[in-house]
């Protein structure tokens, strides 16, 4: 698995886009960081070697490993963190409710979590609330499939928004129970449902937005 997770990220590194800012964070009982900040693409071959050093030693503190990871967002810039794990927490907050409510605090309003799941033993409820909170999406691989195809459209899908920051104004009409809550971006070849309920009858004006390239779309 770990050479699996190795693999995945090596092959994201090898795919950053010239005005990329990267760094990695590894998590055990405790966490290990390639760099003291966010490098450029032209680190990203020392960053590979760093990596494939890496050992599976001790436990998996999951909370430890994002929080590292999200105090380096820069506020001023979109956040990926791509978290690729192939267990579920052992130390630190190992309760999925308070581990979620806990990053769901220290997250920028920029960051976008994409957890990738390696392996059998991934606790993916987590995972799927982890994504769904941060407007993430989720990706798995199990043993026997192969790293480089799921990667490669993880990492696609990732790389291509197609609209961020999506919200929708229903026009004065009583809505609840609506889900997804917030509303996750949108990427290429992807498609965005949204289900609900409302209140009332009658004709209204329905309003999406978002960001494309930057710029709020209507």
């Amino acid at each position: 698995k770990l050479k699996q997770a190795q693999d995945a990220l090596a092959y994201i590194l090898k795919r950053l886009n010239p005005e990329d800012r990267f760094n990695v964070v590894a998590f055990s009982s405790g966490v290990r960081v390639y760099a003291p900040t966010l490098q450029g693409p032209q680190e990203a071959e020392a960053a590979i070697d760093w990596v494939y050093r890496l050992e599976a030693l001790g436990g998996t503190n999951i909370y430890l490993g994002l929080s590292e990871a999200l105090a380096q967002a820069d506020g001023s810039r979109p956040t990926v963190v791509v978290f690729l794990t192939d267990g579920m927490a052992t130390e630190g907050i190992v309760d999925d409710d308070t581990l979620l409510s806990t990053l769901a605090q220290e997250a920028p309003a920029a960051a976008r979590i994409f957890p990738f799941g390696v392996g059998y033993d991934v606790n993916t409820l987590f995972l799927d609330q982890l994504a769904a909170d941060h407007r993430g999406v989720p990706a798995y691989v199990a043993p026997e499939e192969r790293i480089d195809e799921k990667v490669s459209a993880f990492y696609g899908r990732i790389q291509s928004p197609v609209l961020t920051n999506i919200a929708l104004d229903f026009g004065g009409v009583q809505t609840y129970d609506v889900y997804p809550t917030p509303l996750p971006d949108l990427y290429a070849g992807t498609q965005l449902i949204v289900a609900g309920r409302y209140s009332g009858s009658g004709a209204r004006t329905i309003t999406l937005t978002g960001e494309v390239e930057g710029q709020r779309e209507t």
